[in-house]
């Protein structure tokens, strides 16, 4: 069958749907008709071993610090709840780190990941990052870009192997909304890091997208 008359099928299948409530049967017949569409990692991470993720905002700082605890903390648990790494490095241990060696940001990547007892690390550098445009308003839009990379403890990219500054996955936005709360930048924070973490950590793993919508997934 080609994917017109599926789609063809689909369709009156809605509008009996509509008609006998039969929405059972819809949801059933779209699954068979039109699968979900398998995306396979980018990257296969290794399975044994300790990743560290690293988020680095060297050459442009951001002044709300816990965006860096939240995009860690999301990142490692989808990484662990998805079987795709043994053990992770905790935020804790990396804010430990920074805060005892006073040349932290000089030691580079893979120091870093090895004198936390890592075998590679998924570096992301924030490229772009703000809770609203203009910090004089009560209208906040988030946004968060970022460069991903894995590096192992030996000094080397290792992923990708073609763009030495790094993959860059679809910018994460949170839409425009009026709140005069200043602590609604949180709300904002939380939303922007649970996107972008899904983004990350969904480019090492299998996961599955409505037939379709695969475009610009990673």
């Amino acid at each position: 069958m080609t994917h017109r008359r599926q789609i063809i099928l689909v369709a009156v299948l809605a509008l009996a749907c509509m008609t006998v409530g039969g929405c059972t049967l819809l949801a059933w017949t779209i699954n068979v008709m039109m699968p979900p569409e398998k995306i396979e990692p980018l990257y296969e991470l290794p399975e044994t071993g300790k990743i560290l993720v690293l988020v680095d905002d060297r050459g442009k700082p951001v002044r709300y610090e816990k965006i860096k605890r939240l995009l860690t903390e999301k990142i490692n648990r989808l990484l662990l709840e998805n079987n795709v790494v043994e053990k992770v490095v905790s935020y804790d241990d990396v804010f430990r780190l920074g805060s005892t060696r006073q040349d932290f940001h000089n030691m580079g990547v893979s120091n870093i990941t090895r004198k936390l007892g890592a075998t590679h690390a998924i570096y992301i550098y924030l490229d772009e990052f703000s809770l609203k445009e203009d910090k004089g308003t009560n209208l906040w839009e988030g946004k968060l870009g970022v460069l991903v990379r894995v590096v192992n403890d030996k000094d080397k990219t290792v992923w990708p192997t073609d763009r030495p500054i790094g993959h860059q996955p679809p910018i994460a936005k949170t839409p425009q909304i009026v709140n005069a709360s200043p602590t609604y930048g949180e709300t904002v924070a939380i939303e922007l890091a649970d996107n972008m973490a899904d983004k990350i950590a969904k480019l090492f793993y299998v996961h599955y997208v409505p037939r379709g919508h695969s475009g610009g997934k990673h």
